[in-house]
């Protein structure tokens, strides 16, 4: 496909380096030569400098031409004016826009249709990370959790720690040690490298583990990994924009909510609208907070400011002084590295967005995309259409699917019934698959898998 980005920021740059690999044509567009610069010394892409929504800027980009525009520039007014300019002179096909700010999203379904601001797919980073961060709360001691299959799978990512009755032993035993329960050990990583995973593999304390199993077995499975955690109580908010309102507002009925914000107006008003959460204010030293509010006592403390710095120094404030877990969200990919070693759980918007953002820009049969380690890996939901002679996968065991290395079907929707362990299963027209990557390279090979001879 043709493909003009707006924005050439951390989100933009990651989503053109992507779609390069995945061989489109990019266009990338910024007011801003250096970012287009750097970014064309990465990869082979055309820019475009300019304001991003001024006609002759798009024309210029070819959006008379183009199959879609990603708007995903810092600015909701710049992203929402370029999609609906693109849309009305142009007539580009499919727009789709990252937006942030809550005035526009309370309003989204009377805004953003054909007959009103012209933008296909709506893309909200913040609410996208307050509902990873919500998954998570579920299950203390994962450090990322994805669900398919509506909701009757999972894919989580956790440490392994000693206490766990699979560390130090091989994968192979993993059957006599949980018996009735399916699951699939799809990713093994120690000091960043991936292993070989099979039944010989032996799982040591540190590395991270990342297996598929059905929704509802997930902490019996983590319990092989590392002690199993009591459930969180305490949960304790540092940032008060949009992801720790809506952070605070979906767990506040089930949870005793702390939320710690220095701006006086945005407490207040986060007071009025949150009914069963104690608003703090932030107004000497942090520290001296931390100790008025016992956070020694505090189950899970999260720190969701829009500055990295301040949530990577609360973070490990609140470890210090006893916390039992601790998380951050970080924007800027060299923070990341850090807060893997200091900080129990770390989340990047931008993953988030990029996921996101592949999901509704590849293949029309892919359903979700979830990005990991820093983008390197992915896992996806694909549905498998065609028959015998004109798929590469339908009539065919999973067994009998050959995958780049690293790669596995890790699940398979087949029959009504989701499957975990499927290798013996036939695939069929209609069936939906969960392939996990350790290596995103990969990614065109697997999707010309899935393609019929006919598409």
């Amino acid at each position: 496909m043709k493909i003009i980005i707006i924005g050439a920021g951390s989100v933009g740059a990651a989503l053109a380096k992507s779609l390069v690999e995945e061989n489109h044509e990019v266009t990338v567009i910024d007011s801003r030569k250096e970012n287009l610069e750097e970014l064309s010394r990465q990869c082979d892409l055309r820019v475009v400098c300019g304001v991003p929504c001024y006609p002759e800027v798009l024309f210029e980009a070819g959006a008379q031409d183009a199959d879609m525009l990603a708007a995903v520039s810092v600015n909701d007014e710049q992203n929402i004016i370029a999609c609906q300019v693109a849309s009305s002179l142009y007539h580009l096909p499919t727009k789709v826009a990252r937006i942030r700010s809550e005035a526009y999203l309370v309003e989204k379904d009377e805004l953003f249709r054909p007959d009103a601001i012209a933008i296909d797919e709506i893309i909200s980073p913040e609410h996208l990370v307050s509902e990873h961060i919500a998954r998570l709360v579920e299950y203390p001691g994962a450090k990322s959790l994805f669900e398919f299959a509506d909701m009757h799978v999972s894919l989580i990512q956790v440490t392994a720690y000693y206490g766990g009755s699979l560390v130090g032993n091989p994968l192979s035993t993993m059957k006599d040690l949980l018996g009735y329960v399916d699951v699939s050990i799809v990713g093994v990583f120690r000091n960043g490298r991936s292993l070989q995973v099979n039944g010989g593999t032996v799982v040591e304390a540190g590395d991270d583990v990342y297996f598929v199993t059905d929704t509802g077995h997930i902490r019996e499975v983590m319990s092989l990994l590392q002690n199993l955690e009591n459930p969180y109580r305490r949960i304790m908010i540092y940032g008060g924009g949009v992801i720790g309102y809506s952070l605070a507002r979906s767990l506040e009925k089930k949870y005793k909510i702390k939320l710690i914000e220095s701006n006086r107006e945005l407490a207040e008003n986060l007071a009025q609208q949150l009914t069963n959460t104690m608003i703090l204010r932030e107004e000497s030293s942090l520290q001296e907070l931390f100790e008025s509010e016992q956070i020694d006592k505090t189950d899970f403390f999260i720190a969701v400011s829009n500055d990295d710095k301040n949530n990577i120094t609360a973070a490990m404030m609140a470890a210090s002084m006893g916390a039992r877990k601790t998380g951050v969200t970080i924007r800027r990919k060299e923070y990341l590295g850090i807060c893997s070693k200091n900080v129990d759980v770390t989340i990047s918007p931008d993953l988030s967005t990029l996921s996101a953002l592949l999901t509704f820009i590849r293949h029309a049969e892919i359903k979700q995309v979830h990005s990991m380690r820093m983008g390197l890996s992915e896992a996806m939901e694909i549905v498998v259409h065609g028959a015998k002679g004109s798929s590469q996968m339908v009539g065919r065991k999973v067994s009998e699917v050959k995958l780049p290395a690293g790669s596995c079907i890790c699940a398979l929707h087949h029959g009504g019934i989701t499957h975990v362990c499927c290798a013996d299963l036939e695939i069929e027209d209609g069936d939906t698959m969960v392939i996990f990557m350790t290596n995103k390279d990969h990614i065109r090979e697997i999707e010309k898998l899935v393609q019929t001879k006919e598409s």
